[in-house]
């Protein structure tokens, strides 16, 4: 098939443009599909971490059913070693701290608290960790350990509960100001008719605010 001198100069001009940035052009079109179907191999195996964890839930479950702090310990710590990136684990971890709280045992349930401060990869469970966390020190009288905890940055959703926390450890440590200040914050920070309310503001008339 014969060309005109134009259609030939086309041709010419695209096969020239092929020689140069034929490879380059390749290349970046087999990157981007081998990102896309890495992005999809992830997702399926997040997936199936996320289902065997399920499964490996229900060990928990089983073991607080029966009240059994060292299989709900061995739980969890499957859990953790196997499926940390789940939130099956954060779960685990925060039911075996309330487990150990429950049975003295202070350093245990720290140690869960900040595994999932440290490995957790839901926000809010790590807010419900650090809450815990710092009430646990406010109990060991660790005040300024439990006020740097509740200075941390979390969701907005929890700065009332936050705030109404630190007012408590304010008032452990003696400082009425301080602890006003946190619980007119917390009240100010509540949606509506919150069922803690009348909780935090008895609070803050105790202190005669």
């Amino acid at each position: 098939m014969a060309f005109d001198l134009q259609e030939q100069e086309q041709i010419d001009s695209l096969k020239a443009f092929w020689q140069q940035w034929g490879k380059l052009i390749g290349g970046a079109v087999l990157a981007v599909s081998l990102g896309y179907l890495g992005y999809k191999a992830y997702g399926m195996y997040q997936r199936g971490q996320s289902e065997k964890a399920a499964a490996a839930y229900e060990a928990v479950d089983d073991a607080v059913a029966a009240k059994d702090i060292a299989k709900l310990k061995s739980a969890a710590q499957q859990l953790q070693g196997e499926y940390a990136g789940t939130l099956y684990a954060s779960r685990a971890a925060l039911v075996l701290a309330k487990a150990a709280f429950d049975k003295n045992d202070p350093a245990l349930a720290a140690s869960q608290l900040e595994w999932v401060l440290k490995n957790g990869k839901d926000e809010e469970l790590q807010a419900i960790a650090r809450l815990r966390l710092a009430s646990l020190l406010l109990d060991q009288k660790k005040f300024d350990g439990a006020i740097g905890e509740l200075n941390q940055a979390h969701p907005a959703a929890f700065d009332a509960e936050f705030l109404e926390l630190k007012g408590d450890v304010f008032v452990a440590k003696g400082d009425s100001n301080g602890a006003r200040d946190a619980y007119k914050a917390a009240l100010a920070k509540m949606q509506g008719e919150s069922p803690n309310r009348q909780l935090v503001q008895t609070k803050l008339d105790a202190l005669g605010g």
